[in-house]
């Protein structure tokens, strides 16, 4: 089935303009082909589009096994910068990782970050459970100082 050169989406065939994004297409279509790893000229596909876990809980981890640099800006000392940038990840971090480093498939690819978002959500409920169990904890310990700014 053909693809637009251009945004990437599938088109029908003996099209002559993409209807997504208005491209021009030749008159013979290609199928989709492997571009991962080419950068910014790699065309990502839709179906690795999407939340990644691994990329928003595990930021800087993820950024170097999928070589994504811009995981790094994560350690910026700016307030609440940091998670800001993992939301960031989360959101375009498989665009990213497909563009950065090659991949033998779409299936592999898939693979890979479904193993790294299962990962991340692990990490990420268990660090909010660890949160609740630590709020929970010092009411019990110090109940006036403590949780006073909470009921005031």
């Amino acid at each position: 089935m053909p693809f637009c050169p251009h945004c990437g989406k599938e088109i029908g065939e003996g099209v002559k303009f993409c209807p997504d994004c208005g491209q021009r297409l030749k008159t013979v279509l290609t199928t989709a082909e492997n571009t991962s790893g080419q950068g910014e000229s790699a065309i990502v596909p839709e179906e690795v589009k999407g939340w990644n876990w691994g990329a928003f809980a595990l930021t800087w981890i993820w950024g170097i096994f999928n070589q994504v640099w811009l995981a790094f800006l994560m350690f910026i000392p700016v307030p609440l910068f940091g998670l800001a940038w993992a939301i960031v990840l989360g959101i375009k971090g498989n665009e990213w990782a497909w563009r950065n480093k090659k991949w033998d498939s779409i299936e592999q690819f898939k693979d890979t970050q479904g193993k790294w978002s299962t990962a991340g959500l692990i990490v990420f409920l268990v660090s909010i459970v660890v949160i609740v169990v630590v709020i929970v904890t010092l009411g019990f310990l110090f109940p006036f100082s403590f949780l006073g700014w909470l009921v005031t």
